[in-house]
Formats: structure tokens, C-alpha cells, sequence
């Protein structure tokens, strides 16, 4: 009888103690599994930057290269423009709450063209005046109204992140995430030897253009013309320095001649010129999470 009892004994402690290793082992996997969950959101997230930063480039390539050949030139360095889609979907529900679901995509201003930025956003069901707030701050240029809940202004930043939107209406607050992308287009011709930017292109001064109603020979000072170079001409309000491509027929060293039967006499002094190339590296690029991303395009002269 002794060794029965103690033997129950032995088998109750040994069930003790599984119970409490088991409830110490429940706890440790807990435990992993929040961290593991509270670490993978981060990176959930960066990997939502990153699909929305793509396809957004994805869509301003295939915006640029469905624009033609234009040349560009220190005072138009970036001559490809940008349809910006706007996002507005019906309600979905009867209850207060932000409509969008995304943000249009910006384009970054430069120091040569700027790039006006608007997006609305749209408070359903709202039964009397709403204020929005935003977290954190806008990318630098970009301001939201707090009354009518318009996004607008010029970024100088590529960005793709995150930012919180607050929707108030008397004592009833929603708050939504959406993710905005700014895009950066630089276009870079080759002058030989290298891709330069268009703003870094060499230009040269027109001191006098002389038409005859069939052909314009314009009178410069700067590094020889070639036969077939094509020619960006512009300064004034005068048609001969409008900034359309022109093809050089003739060239010296002091002059080059076009066939522009709409170019008149006049004197420049003031206007300028740069010789265009025939190929294009047109470069998207944003940044996500400090990183990064772009796309370059080729363009060619037809």
C-alpha cells in the first residue's frame, strides 16, 4: 500500500510539473508570436511602399513614352509632362468615415519647372462641417487645408511613405493611412562623351537672325555648329526664338542656316540656343524608406 501511494505520488508531481512546463512553453511561443507579428508590420508596410512606389514609376513611364520626342534645353529642362489620376470611390457604408483610398501620385519640382500638386480628400456621411489634420508632416511644399481637406502646393522631395489622416466631425474622429508617392523626371542628353543634364547643356548667344521667307540664318558666338544638328532657339516673344527644333542645312563659324519659311528678321542679343540631341535618357526616379527606386527611359529622335 505505501508503494502505491507513493507511486500515485510520483504521477501526480510528474503531471504537475508537464502542466507547468507546458504553460511555460505556451508562453514563450506566445510571446515569439507577437514579436514575430509586431516585427513583420514593419516590413509589411515598407513592402506596401515599395508596390505602390513601382507602380506608380511603372505609370509615369508609360505616360512619357507615349509623348513624342521633345527637345529639351536649359530653359525647359524637363519637357515631358504628367496626367496625374485623381481617386475618389463611392461610399461604402452609411457610417462617418474618408472616402479615398489612395492618393494621386505628385511630380517633384525643380529649380526649372514647377509641378502644381492636388488631391481632395472626401469625408462620407458627414453631417455637418469636418476638419482634417495629418501625420506626420506632408513632404516639404505640400500643405493640407484643414477646413477643406485639399491637398496642394510644389514638393521639391521624392518620397513614397505613409501619412495618417484625421477626419473630424463634432465629437466623431476616423482615422485612415494613405500612401503618397512623389516622382522626380530628369532628362539627360548626350553630348558625346557623356549624359548631361538638360540644364547643364552648353548654350550659346544669337545676336541676329535673317529670314528671306523660305530659310532663317541666325548670326552667333560660341562653339561650331554642325550640318544636321538640330537647334533649340529661344528668348523673346519674337516667333524666330520660339523654342521649336530646328534642323541646321548650313553652318559656318559664325552662322547657321534653317529652312523656316515663318522666321523673320530680328535681333536677338538677349535669346540664346543649344544644340539638342537625338537620343534621350529620361530618368523616374522616388525614394522609399531613405532607399532609392528608378526607371530610365530611352527616347529617339523619329
Amino acid at each position: 500500500m505505501i508503494n502505491n501511494n507513493k507511486n500515485n505520488n510520483n504521477e501526480l508531481g510528474d503531471s504537475l510539473l508537464e502542466v507547468i512546463i507546458s504553460t511555460v512553453i505556451m508562453g514563450i511561443i506566445g510571446v515569439l508570436l507577437v514579436s514575430s507579428v509586431a516585427s513583420a508590420r514593419p516590413f509589411a508596410d515598407k513592402m506596401s511602399l515599395v508596390g505602390q512606389s513601382v507602380q506608380n514609376l511603372n505609370s509615369l513611364e508609360e505616360s512619357i513614352n507615349l509623348q513624342p520626342y521633345t527637345a529639351c534645353s536649359p530653359a525647359n529642362t524637363q519637357p515631358y509632362a504628367f496626367a496625374v489620376p485623381s481617386s475618389r470611390p463611392a461610399p461604402i457604408s452609411s457610417a462617418f468615415g474618408i472616402e479615398n483610398i489612395d492618393l494621386p501620385p505628385a511630380m517633384v519640382s525643380t529649380a526649372t519647372k514647377s509641378h502644381p500638386y492636388f488631391a481632395q480628400l472626401v469625408a462620407s456621411n458627414a453631417a455637418g462641417p469636418v476638419t482634417w489634420q495629418v501625420e506626420p508632416l506632408l513632404p516639404a511644399g505640400l500643405t493640407l487645408d484643414s477646413k477643406t481637406g485639399v491637398i496642394s502646393g510644389t514638393t521639391p522631395q521624392p518620397i513614397t511613405a505613409a501619412y495618417d489622416f484625421t477626419a473630424t466631425e463634432a465629437n466623431t474622429s476616423v482615422i485612415k493611412s494613405l500612401l503618397l508617392t512623389s516622382s522626380l523626371v530628369e532628362v539627360l542628353e548626350n553630348d558625346g562623351s557623356a549624359w548631361v543634364p538638360c540644364e547643364n547643356i552648353p548654350v550659346d548667344s544669337i545676336s541676329q537672325v535673317v529670314g528671306d521667307g523660305a530659310t532663317a540664318t541666325y548670326y552667333y558666338s560660341g562653339p561650331q555648329v554642325n550640318i544636321g544638328s538640330v537647334i533649340a532657339v529661344w528668348g523673346t516673344n519674337n516667333k524666330s526664338f520660339e523654342g521649336s527644333a530646328l534642323t541646321v542645312t548650313n553652318a559656318d563659324g559664325q552662322s547657321f542656316t534653317v529652312n523656316n519659311q515663318n522666321i523673320g528678321t530680328a535681333v536677338g542679343g538677349y535669346s540664346a540656343f543649344a544644340t539638342a540631341a537625338t537620343v534621350q535618357q529620361v530618368v523616374v526616379s522616388t525614394v522609399v524608406s531613405g532607399s532609392p527606386f528608378h526607371i530610365d527611359i530611352t527616347k529617339a529622335m523619329p
